[in-house]
């Protein structure tokens, strides 16, 4: 018999920790709460003097760095956008006031004890309020499923996602075993489109690729797109998947329309170790010169670093991406295993990376491919 699709209680949860907050009038003292977020952790997006902040709460890890802890939370805080750039004084205090609401009112979120896992692969359906979550003036994200059956070891996303689920009393899976379906994304969306401002909208950034396997069965990520047809939205898609392929007639119809695609290295061999469920490099190439053809906004992400040959790399890429983001892999000592195991922990290192992101850097800017420094591939649409 098919369950019907769960509805979550977790978006009440966290707006109950976050309502002083919330409930404040828009824009008194310049702050402007834009969004919020339940399902990378929690996620809020504050404007406050012309910058945007974002401040994330990860599951408490005494041996990760962080701004400041709670007893359930570590507490992240940064400028959305540039990650190079500290904070200001002003910004800090509010800041630590956010940390303040939160040991105040933790104890309001659910302690739910976890089952015991009951089976090897979980995909739910479930119905969301919210969709579209604003990131910035002009800048949007939205998430079609919630995890990701690519299941990429080194994702530091995993433990956050995880945060999200425990609080809903799921049982504890191996990152790439468990995926949400927002079989009603692409209604929500256009009611919320009516509601905000044009922009460009971004699928997705972190928590899931929008072209999971069950996307030829659900069509979470067309119907989405398709729901922005006849406005001034603009789609952005981020994927590891040759299979967005599907949709390039789709996105042609859009006076302007993007595609990323992440490629960590230019050696398949590499891809195989680090990402076995993703698609092998040629296929993401050759899909990215197909979309770069079709006329379609191009961008590459080269990140984690893996061996590669940084010039014949940039040599392929260039002549299809019209920017690309090079960076290095996120907290990689939660990953350290992985590389030494298949012998590429080198890749680590300080020095590698550096002279690695160097000379692509180098390369990339000899056939004038634009560089991301700030972590804001979409802007460059704008130009």
């Amino acid at each position: 018999m098919k369950l019907e699709p769960v509805r979550r209680l977790l978006d009440t949860h966290v707006e109950k920790l976050l309502a002083p907050l919330l409930q404040a009038r828009s824009g008194a003292g310049g702050v402007k709460v834009l969004s919020w977020d339940v399902e990378q952790g929690i996620s809020l997006f504050v404007e406050l003097g012309g910058r945007v902040l974002l401040i994330e709460l990860e599951p408490r890890n005494d041996e990760q760095p962080c701004y400041e802890r709670t007893a359930r939370f570590n507490v992240c805080a940064r400028i959305n956008f540039d990650r190079a750039n500290d904070l200001t004084d002003r910004e800090r205090r509010f800041v630590s006031a956010i940390v303040r609401m939160v040991r105040h009112r933790e104890q309001l979120l659910p302690l739910v004890e976890r089952p015991a896992v009951s089976r090897q692969m979980e995909v739910r359906e479930i119905l969301v309020d919210r969709i579209l979550f604003q990131e910035g003036e002009g800048h949007y994200y939205l998430n079609p499923y919630v995890g990701c059956m690519i299941g990429c070891e080194f994702c530091y996303v995993a433990q956050r996602a995880d945060l999200s689920w425990g609080m809903q009393g799921l049982a504890e899976m191996p990152w790439g075993r468990r995926l949400d379906v927002k079989v009603n994304a692409a209604e929500v969306l256009r009611r919320e489109l009516r509601d905000h401002k044009p922009g460009i909208v971004r699928m997705s950034p972190i928590l899931t690729d929008p072209y999971q396997p069950v996307e030829r069965k659900y069509r979470v990520t067309r119907s989405c797109i398709e729901s922005m047809l006849g406005t001034d939205f603009v789609p952005f898609v981020l994927t590891r998947a040759a299979r967005a392929l599907e949709d390039i007639d789709l996105l042609r119809r859009f006076a302007h329309a993007g595609v990323g695609y992440s490629i960590p290295t230019d050696d398949d061999r590499y891809r195989q170790m680090i990402e076995p469920g993703a698609d092998p490099v040629d296929e993401r190439i050759a899909a990215l010169q197909a979309f770069a053809e079709a006329g379609i906004f191009t961008a590459v992400v080269i990140q984690p670093l893996l061996p590669m040959n940084p010039e014949a790399f940039a040599d392929r890429l260039a002549p299809f991406v019209k920017v690309v983001r090079i960076d290095r892999l996120q907290f990689p000592e939660r990953s350290r295993h992985l590389f030494r195991k298949h012998g590429i922990e080198h890749v680590l290192d300080e020095a590698w990376a550096a002279d690695t992101q160097q000379r692509l850097v180098a390369r990339f800017r000899q056939h004038g491919v634009a560089i991301d420094e700030l972590d804001n591939l979409i802007s460059f649409m704008k130009r």
